[in-house]
């Protein structure tokens, strides 16, 4: 086995389960938006406490919808750029989460937030890599 085959199993296994554990933490949270009243996102400091309620379950509902693309972009290589912009927007998302959390003083865990935009950032750069693979970002 050559040394290039080996670092993309590796990077193949890496994107498998950093796509899986991000998906299921942005999926369950964005439930949690989506669906949870006033009361429960404030007891667990969800960032979007701070939004009207409306806006909050949109974010909540883009979270699951960002999310699925993700398990998508995962199995189908060609689709390999949905997974890299659908990373793009949970850093967004998380930058918001951040600075909401920051601003507000809510109890929300900024180091949370960190870890998640930076395993985000390594997967969005497996994407890439694997877009690549399939004939380039363009």
């Amino acid at each position: 086995m050559t040394a290039n085959k080996l670092v993309g199993i590796l990077q193949l296994i890496v994107l498998v389960a950093l796509t899986l554990l991000l998906s299921a933490f942005h999926g369950f949270v964005g439930w949690h938006k989506a669906f949870s009243t006033h009361e429960e996102l404030v007891q667990h400091a969800a960032w979007t406490m701070h939004l009207p309620m409306w806006l909050g379950k949109t974010v909540g509902w883009t979270e699951m919808t960002v999310t699925a693309a993700l398990l998508v972009a995962m199995f189908r290589l060609r689709l390999a750029r949905i997974g890299f912009w659908a990373c793009m927007l949970f850093i967004v998302m998380e930058l918001a989460a951040t600075v909401t959390h920051y601003v507000t003083q809510d109890g929300g865990s900024l180091v949370q937030n960190a870890v998640s935009i930076s395993l985000t950032a390594l997967l969005a750069g497996l994407y890439v890599a694997r877009s690549r693979g399939a004939g380039g970002m363009a």
